[in-house]
């Protein structure tokens, strides 16, 4: 093969590898683009899924308590505002530590209940390099047209409506339920890099009588 052969062959292949590598870079980008989409949609899945749940625990006159997620009558549950303040701590080994608020609405159990009353008013011991210690409060909630109202320390106080927002059902206790309510199946999608991503549809299996 003489050099002017030569030189147009090395040019063809040049042109093909930027063609191939432009094309590598297309097919990313849309399986980048592709992949957003799919999370979006697992995502509205997901959330639809425990809408459905919710319309049907409400069918049957029952809720879950967003403390201990257990799954109880809707009469047998009270609002309830827990407070206080707890410790945190953070850096390498946990060096750094303090102690930060927490104020949060829920929809509480009887055994809740019972359990937030015999904390109310804790503290722990004061601690002299942070300044703070640990507290725990916990007030009876009344649910009004224009919003929620606890009973502190003798005086009914309008809660602010941030602070209102019940948590939604945890992962567990929807999959927990899903067989009971007959909800359709989960849906993941898992990433194996450097191998392709995998949709992961969890079918129920059902058991065939004998």
């Amino acid at each position: 093969m003489n050099q002017d052969a030569l030189v147009t062959e090395l040019l063809a292949i040049r042109r093909r590898t930027k063609e191939t590598a432009e094309n590598i870079k297309q097919i990313s980008q849309k399986r980048y683009t592709e992949g957003q989409s799919l999370r979006q949609l697992i995502e509205e899945y997901g959330e639809k899924r425990v809408k459905l749940l919710k319309q049907r625990l409400q069918e049957h006159g029952m809720t879950w308590c967003t403390l201990c997620s257990s799954v109880v009558p809707e009469a047998d549950t009270e609002f309830l505002l827990v407070e206080g303040r707890e410790e945190y701590s953070c850096g390498y080994q946990n060096s750094c530590y303090g102690f930060s608020g927490f104020s949060k609405l829920h929809r509480a159990c009887s055994a809740c209940r019972e359990h937030a009353a015999d904390k109310h008013g804790q503290a722990g011991p004061y601690d002299w390099q942070a300044k703070d210690r640990e507290s725990f409060y916990a007030f009876r909630v009344e649910k009004r047209d224009d919003g929620y109202y606890a009973r502190k320390f003798g005086d009914w106080a309008k809660l602010d409506d941030e602070k209102c927002k019940l948590d939604e059902p945890r992962s567990n206790l929807v999959e927990r339920l899903e067989e009971e309510y007959n909800l359709p199946p989960k849906i993941d999608f898992r990433s194996h890099w450097p191998d392709d991503d995998e949709l992961v549809i969890h079918e129920r299996v059902i058991a065939k009588a004998s």
